[in-house]
Order: C-alpha cells, then sequence, then structure tokens
C-alpha cells in the first residue's frame, strides 16, 4: 500500500493511487494477533471497575430488571422476543441476549457487566485486525488504533451501562462484516485467488446480525462504500448489485423501528428548531464528537437541548462548529493529493453518524456518547496512521513519538478507569450529570425516582421530582414519578392528579396508566382501575401480563368473578410459578359455586407455603365436602 512507504525527500508525489492487495510471504497467523496479548489486558484494567457496579434506573429496570420475556428460554418467550416490539425497539438478538445471561445469574449485575467487557474486548480485537488488514498489514498502525479505540472514557457508557448491551452486539458483528468485505475486495483484486463470492455472503450474514441488535447498523451500507472508496473500486453496475441486498434490509428494519416507536414520547422539536438551526445542531454534533474523542472530558450520560427562543442565540459552539467543519473539509481535499486513508476516515465516520446528528430529534438528548462506539475505529485509524507518517518521516524523533502517544494513552486510561464508577448507581450516575447540568429535567426526574423507588426517601424524591417538573412542565414521566411518591405518602388525590397529567400528555404512556389503575384499586374504585389494567394491556401484552393479578381482584370487588377466573387462568399461564394466583383464583371458583375447584387451588396454595386463613381454609373444605386427615 503506497501511502505505508516512506517517501523519497523532493520526489514528485502522485496523485493517490488504486490501493491493491498486495500478497505477502506466508506466515503463520497467530503471529499477527500477539500485540493482541498486550492490548487485550490494557483495555481489561482500563474497564475493570466496572465488576463492582450495579444496575441504574436508565432503562435497566424495564430491560433487565422487570423483563418478563427474559425469565425463561421457552418457545413461547423467545417467540415473543422475535415478533413484537418491545420497550419501543425490535431488537431481538439484544433481548435474547439477556434471556440467556437471566439462566445463568439471574438478576446479579457482575454477570451482566463481565459479558459485556468480554464482547467489548473481542470488538476491539476484531479492530486491532480491520486496521491490520486496510493498513497492509503494518502492526505498528494496527495496534495504536487498536490501543486508542479500546481505552477511551467515551466507551464508557457503551461497556458499563447494562442496557446498552445492543451496543456491544451490532458492534461485534458490524466490525466482523467489515473484515469479511476486506477480505471479498482482496479476493477480487488478486489476480491469484479465484472470486470469492462466499466473503459477500459472510458480510450481509454478519449485517442481518447486527441490524437484528440494533438498527443503528444500517450505517454499515455507508461503511462498504467508503471502503470500495479507499481500494478505488471502479463505479460499475456490480458496485451497485452488491449493496441491493443491504439497502433493502436497511430499508425493512428502518420501517420496523419506526413502527416500533410510534408508542413512545420523544422529544419533539419540529416547532421549536427551524432548518437553519437544524445545520448548526448538526454541525456542532459532528464536532463535538471529534473533540470528545480526543479529550474525552466532562462527560455525561446526558446532554440536554439548550434552551431556545426567539432572539435567543446559540452558545458559541454551534457557530464555531461550521466554519471548524469547513477547514477540515479543506484539508481532507488537500491530502486526498496524497493519500486517501483520511478522506476514508473522514466517510466512514460521518456515514456511521449520520442518522444520530440531531438533524431529526430521535430522543431527549442534544448529544450521545455511546453512538461513537464505531465511529471511533475510522478516527482512531487516522490518528495511528498520522502517528506511524511521522515515525516513517522522522524516523530521528520516532521515541519522541512513541513517548507522545504513549503519554497520551496513559491519559486515556485514568481518564477510562475513573469515568467507570460513575456508573456504579444510579445515584452516581445522576449526580455526575446534575454537576454540569442543574436543570436539566430527566436526571432530575430520574435521581428523584432513585430517591423514592429504591432509598425511600419521599422528602428528597418530592424535591428533585418538582424541580424536574418545573424545568420542563410537559415532561411526563416526572408526573409520574411524583404520583408514585404521593401513593407512597397516602396523598392518593394528588397521586391521581399527577398520572392524569402524565395520561393527558401522553395517552399511550404505559407506567401512568398502570400506576393510575394500582391507584384507583388501593381507593377501592375497582371499576376505574379495570378500565387502566385493560388500556395498559392493550398497549403492552408482555409487560401487563404481571397485572392480571391485580386486574382479577379487582373484578371480585366488582362481583364479576366469570371475568376474574379468565384472568387468573391468563395469569397462570403467563406466570406459571406465581403460587399466590391459586389461593385468589380458589376466590372466583367459590363465588361460581365451583366448590371442589376451589379447594384444589386453596390446598396448592397452602401447600407452596402461601398464608391461608384458617377459617377460609375450613369454609373451602365443608364446601367442597372434603375430609382431610
Amino acid at each position: 500500500m503506497a501511502q505505508f512507504q516512506k517517501k523519497k525527500k523532493g520526489a514528485v508525489q502522485p496523485r493517490a493511487k488504486k490501493i491493491k492487495y498486495v500478497p505477502l510471504q506466508k506466515e503463520s497467523p497467530y503471529k499477527n494477533l500477539l500485540p493482541l496479548l498486550f492490548i487485550l489486558p490494557a483495555v481489561f484494567l482500563a474497564f475493570s471497575p466496572i465488576f463492582s457496579n450495579g444496575f441504574t434506573n436508565w432503562d435497566d429496570p424495564d430491560l433487565i430488571i422487570e423483563n418478563p420475556l427474559i425469565r425463561s428460554l421457552s418457545f413461547e418467550n423467545i417467540r415473543a422476543i422475535f415478533t413484537t416490539f418491545y420497550f419501543g425497539n425490535y431488537q431481538p438478538l439484544h433481548l435474547l441476549s439477556y434471556a440467556i445471561e437471566y439462566q445463568f445469574w439471574g438478576l446479579n449485575p457482575l454477570g451482566y457487566h463481565a459479558v459485556s467487557l468480554i464482547l467489548f474486548l473481542i470488538i476491539t480485537s476484531l479492530v486491532y485486525y480491520f486496521i491490520f488488514q486496510i493498513s497492509n498489514k503494518n502492526k505498528t498502525v494496527a495496534i495504536i488504533a487498536a490501543l486508542l479505540f479500546g481505552i477511551n472514557a467515551m466507551r464508557v457508557e457503551s461497556v458499563a451501562w447494562a442496557a446498552e448491551r445492543k451496543d456491544m452486539l451490532y458492534a461485534v458483528f458490524y466490525v466482523a462484516a467489515l473484515i469479511t468485505y476486506v477480505k471479498y475486495i482482496h479476493t477480487r483484486q488478486n489476480p491469484d485467488k479465484k472470486l470469492k463470492i462466499r466473503y459477500l455472503i459472510y458480510t450481509f450474514l454478519f449485517f442481518i446480525l447486527s441490524v437484528f441488535s440494533k438498527v443503528m447498523a444500517v450505517s454499515l451500507v455507508g461503511a462498504l462504500v467508503m471502503i470500495d472508496f479507499y481500494f478505488a473500486r471502479k463505479v460499475s453496475l456490480l458496485l451497485v448489485v452488491e449493496k441491493i441486498p443491504f439497502v433493502l434490509v436497511s430499508v425493512a428494519l428502518g420501517l420496523t423501528q419506526i413502527n416500533a416507536t410510534t408508542s413512545t414520547n420523544t422529544i419533539d422539536t419540529s416547532a421549536l428548531f427551524v432548518f437553519s438551526d437544524r445545520l448548526l445542531i448538526v454541525s456542532r454534533n459532528l464536532m463535538f464528537y471529534v473533540y470528545k474523542m480526543l479529550a474525552p472530558v466532562n462527560l455525561s450520560a446526558f446532554y440536554p437541548y439548550p434552551p431556545k427562543a426567539p432572539g435567543i442565540p446559540w452558545p458559541p459552539e454551534f457557530y464555531i462548529a461550521p466554519v471548524f467543519l469547513l477547514i477540515m473539509l479543506a484539508l481532507l481535499i488537500w491530502s486526498f493529493r496524497k493519500t486517501r486513508v483520511f478522506v476514508f476516515c473522514a466517510g466512514f465516520f460521518v456515514s456511521a453518524l449520520a442518522l444520530v446528528l440531531q438533524y431529526i430529534a430521535i430522543g431527549p438528548t442534544l448529544f450521545n456518547e455511546r453512538y461513537s462506539l464505531i465511529p471511533a475505529i475510522a478516527l482512531s485509524f487516522a490518528l495511528a496512521y498520522g502517528v506511524d507518517f511521522l515515525i516513517t518521516r522522522f524516523p530521528g524523533y520516532k521515541y519522541i513519538f512513541f513517548g507522545a502517544t504513549g503519554l497520551y494513552l496513559a491519559v486515556m486510561f485514568y481518564l477510562t478507569f475513573t469515568h467507570c464508577a460513575v456508573w456504579k448507581t444510579s445515584l452516581t450516575l445522576w449526580n455526575d450529570v446534575l454537576e454540569q447540568f442543574p436543570n436539566a429535567s430527566l436526571p432530575l426526574n430520574n435521581r428523584g425516582k432513585y430517591y423514592g423507588s429504591d432509598l425511600g426517601n419521599t422528602t428528597l424524591a418530592m424535591v428533585d421530582l418538582s424541580n424536574s417538573i418545573r424545568a420542563d412542565p410537559k415532561y411526563d414521566k416526572a408526573y409520574n414519578n411524583r404520583g408514585i411518591v404521593y401513593s407512597m405518602t397516602g396523598k392518593f388525590d394528588s397521586a391521581i392528579a399527577d398520572f392524569n397529567v402524565a395520561i393527558r400528555l401522553n395517552d399511550k404512556y404505559y407506567e401512568a396508566i398502570v400506576n393510575r389503575a394500582i391507584t384507583y384499586a388501593q381507593i377501592n374504585k375497582p371499576d376505574l382501575a379495570v378500565i387502566d389494567f385493560t388500556r395498559s394491556m392493550e398497549l403492552d401484552p408482555v409487560r401487563a401480563s404481571a397485572y392480571y393479578f391485580d386486574r382479577g381482584i379487582c373484578y371480585i370487588r366488582m362481583n364479576k368473578p366469570e371475568k376474574a377466573l379468565e384472568d387468573y387462568n391468563s395469569g397462570l399461564a403467563a406466570h406459571p410459578g406465581r403460587m399466590e394466583y391459586y389461593l385468589q383464583r380458589s376466590q372466583a371458583y367459590f363465588l361460581l359455586g365451583k366448590f371442589s375447584e376451589a379447594f384444589n387451588d386453596v390446598q396448592l396454595a397452602r401447600n407452596s407455603g402461601i398464608k391461608v386463613e384458617d377459617a377460609y381454609y375450613d369454609q373451602l373444605k365443608k364446601a367442597a365436602g372434603k375430609q382431610v386427615k
């Protein structure tokens, strides 16, 4: 590869040439992987603090702790994982990974963090090999790039956040697809080998696995185009036909994801930001991804949108960003006279981020660190190539360059190691965010929820949740969580008022509807509770299956035992291990005059350890005409 060879001083340098695959002398493949014996332990140590971390209340409860789909690997659960939307997403491999892990360590967070780190070590290994391939087997470039990629505090969110397992899964298959695609190109350009279409098939299969883990993997199409550019493949019909299956799958999965998110409440900026505003947001985010990856300081799990109203200007960095990008574009055009590397890296970087630059808002955050995972491959390659160029161009200073690189990596190690502690608990996570953004409504809400639900400190919970509502009066989740705190303190009228506001803001807000149903049941309004429980089951049949029990109790109170019996039977089908269902079902049978069935159920409940009142037990025994020795 011409750009990895030393150029003679004073020689006329041609424009970037076609990069051909050059077969090297056959050598043991294991020898090329030996650097991983140094790289992987360094990455492991940098992220080792996550082993003492627990779960947080940011998506972990919905995806892991309270997720009924991962409780067993039954055919019904696996079918549901692949055929239903869950939590506003269609990511079946993501959920399947949790289901497998749950069979090994239940809800022990250590196991989930360990698997995430193992997957990240695999990703780092694949990144090393991918860079090794495209740098004409330059170990120096591959080693530096893998270290820069693996040891960076911007990776912490993806690795340390249990609910972000999808990042680890999709990245494994994504980078594997990059590797097999390069092999496919090599087999086409090497006249000594026959065309091996199987590498293109492998690429497509890895792509399928990647998009089934996280829909963001559709960006692979752009990455493949940039690899074609890098290897100077001529534009042809074949080049287009190769990409058609990838594009079709991308469109299909993209539409599926849009359909899955219709039930979620995402930020709506359509009336707030005009076209010029959105261009500034995109420019600022592009610049910030580069900046934060190079200097990962002042990181945050949440970056709120800046206050915006007519007459209020954007912060300065929004106006600096377009100038920065124009300068970068000029440098890229200049660099193309020498090498394709930087243009390739820039194109790869932008294509991997194109869907999440917030031109169209896809969530409440302006910027997300986890989205840097795949783009970091390109930036790491560019930096490593630059270091290798300097070492080759100025060999007398190579120890200075190596020393500077080592010092930079040492700083990156420290920042990564210390940032892992931020994800230790919900309190450490949201305290860290609120130090930078004290008036951000979502972090205030999540910390308030943790104070109330996990610590039982309703006073601090009420302060944070009320502040969250003041910061954003249209934030439905804060009303829902404050309603829970009101219920905890016995202020049911205030609780229902808050749930009403949350549901008015988002009429598909599953949690608020369920919580209002529970509150109605607590104040003995079973008819209203039944309406809400039924609505929750329409919105999310999977999660709402846990409330057959509660709706059944409401039906008993309404003297509708036949409806209660239907719910208890459905509940037992969904949760066969919950023996309290049998005790409640015995009441439905009793009211229906089915005394024998009622007594059988109460015996099952009693034998399993469920407390049964003696008077009730004796009543059923007598009614059933049974004699128990």
